[in-house]
């Protein structure tokens, strides 16, 4: 009963971490693929509207050049922009060292590849995959 209980314990604890929360404007136009994708990754995905993204992201230290529309919040990460969801699910199961998330800036949506960027704490950035 006592490790029954821990892993129940355990996945909720594992769940709750799941949580991700989309940050965008009231005029933002994300496609609703993206958002199903993004529950592939998370347990819930809450939109939240915002008058003011950019102050949000100048906090979090999202570099102006790799900048989008949204910006999504998920435990200790951000995911700027519509990031492919191989992209996010490479990038948590890696956790590179340093590494605050993933942008895919707003220049790169229409194109095939898509060009990633990682972000790290210090506000630097580089390229993280093609998706």
């Amino acid at each position: 009963m006592k490790i029954l209980a821990f892993c129940l314990l355990t996945v909720s604890l594992f769940a709750s971490d799941l949580k991700l929360q989309v940050f965008q404007p009231p005029t933002s136009t994300c496609p609703k693929s993206w958002f199903t994708d993004m529950k592939k990754v998370a347990n819930e995905v809450d939109i939240i509207t915002v008058m003011n993204v950019k102050n949000l992201k100048r906090q979090i230290g999202i570099p102006y050049d790799i900048q989008s529309c949204n910006t999504s919040i998920m435990g200790d990460y951000v995911f700027e922009g519509n990031v492919p969801y191989q992209a996010i699910k490479d990038f948590l199961k890696e956790k590179p060292k340093n590494a605050i998330g993933l942008s895919l800036p707003a220049y790169e949506n229409d194109k095939t590849p898509k060009t990633v960027y990682i972000l790290f704490e210090n506000k630097s950035y580089k390229e993280y995959g093609k998706y």
